[in-house]
């Protein structure tokens, strides 16, 4: 099984933003030490259009040129010692400021659907060609901010165009719809990967983009009562290491405690203690060869980093932990 372990390298977009340094820069850094103790590669897709804002911003406020020189060294020497930096965005950057004490958030067009397909093609080009300034190198893989892919109509093209040719945004059976952003991935292939052209959820055996699928697990209300009460209980290992707070999600909530949800295979907090289950799983059903583990630095916690440890110990005999770039050939 080719294992690969992706972060989305972001802020919280709430009111409540949070801090470059607890949200990134030390999460990341505490991340990296456990690759680095197994000999693994991570796979980070940035979010570019925030680091361009701070470009923007960062002669005028000392605080956000510390803030954009710290992301940037930390980019460049993830980059240098052999960890993938691909592409992620959240184009609500592009109507979102700061007004010298904190930033101001505009998710009114959370979605890159939202925008003409011209100002696609102009926020495609601008934040890929900013991301590879920074590390020297191609990106051709691409992930959605909230897994926010569809329709696909109006992105298929300047994805295309520009080079990217893998997406790993879609997780099987997942489903989610709120003012701000939706998603629905009910009708998704029930393996790791497939090509596509049109629809990311509809397998085209000659597409033009290879999806390689986040994993998902069918989780029980119980699983999150005690996610929840945990947190409550011991803070020190539970509480997320970023200072934010996230977009409220109405209901969401009240469904993981009510009803049986699929969600994301992830290392955020408590959800890396099935970290083995969701593997096995996958080996029974027979999903494919490829299993893709999603995180942030922002919502990482000391008990989920102490889990993936564990996680990687365990299985890194027996799988192949990986990344886009070093599996490149068979995705392009």
């Amino acid at each position: 099984m080719d294992i690969f372990i992706t972060l989305d390298y972001e802020i919280y977009f709430g009111a409540k933003h949070g801090t470059v340094e607890k949200c990134i820069i030390y999460p990341t850094d505490e991340l990296t030490r456990v690759a680095d103790k197994h000999q693994i590669k991570l796979v980070q897709f940035v979010d570019i259009g925030f680091i361009l804002k701070l470009d923007e911003y960062r002669k005028k406020f000392a605080e956000l040129d510390k803030d954009y020189k710290a992301i940037i060294n930390q980019l460049q020497k993830l980059n240098a010692t052999g960890h993938d930096i691909q592409l992620h965005i959240h184009p609500h950057w592009e109507d979102s400021f700061y007004d010298g004490k904190k930033w101001i958030i505009n998710v009114d067009r959370y979605k890159l659907a939202d925008f003409s397909e011209v100002e696609i093609n102009e926020i495609v080009v601008r934040y890929k060609n900013a991301l590879e300034q920074i590390t020297g190198k191609k990106s051709f893989a691409y992930r959605a901010g909230g897994w926010c892919l569809q329709p696909f109509d109006k992105l298929k093209n300047p994805l295309y165009q520009n080079g990217i040719r893998v997406d790993s945004s879609v997780f099987a059976n997942g489903c989610f719809e709120s003012k701000q952003y939706h998603y629905d991935f009910k009708n998704a292939p029930l393996k790791s990967s497939w090509k596509f052209s049109d629809d990311p959820i509809e397998e085209a055996k000659e597409g033009m983009f290879t999806e390689i699928a986040i994993s998902s697990i069918y989780n029980s209300p119980l699983f999150y009562w005690r996610l929840f009460l945990l947190g409550r209980l011991n803070p020190h290992l539970h509480k997320p290491l970023g200072d934010g707070v996230p977009i409220p999600a109405p209901g969401q909530r009240l469904k993981l405690l009510t009803r049986y949800t699929h969600n994301t295979v992830s290392i955020d907090g408590y959800n890396a203690s099935i970290l083995n289950r969701a593997l096995r799983q996958r080996i029974r059903l027979n999903l494919g060869n490829e299993m893709v583990i999603i995180g942030h630095p922002k919502s990482l916690t000391r008990y989920g980093l102490e889990a993936l440890d564990k996680f990687i110990n365990k299985q890194k005999l027996k799988h192949n932990f990986t990344t886009f770039a070093q599996q490149q050939h068979k995705f392009l």
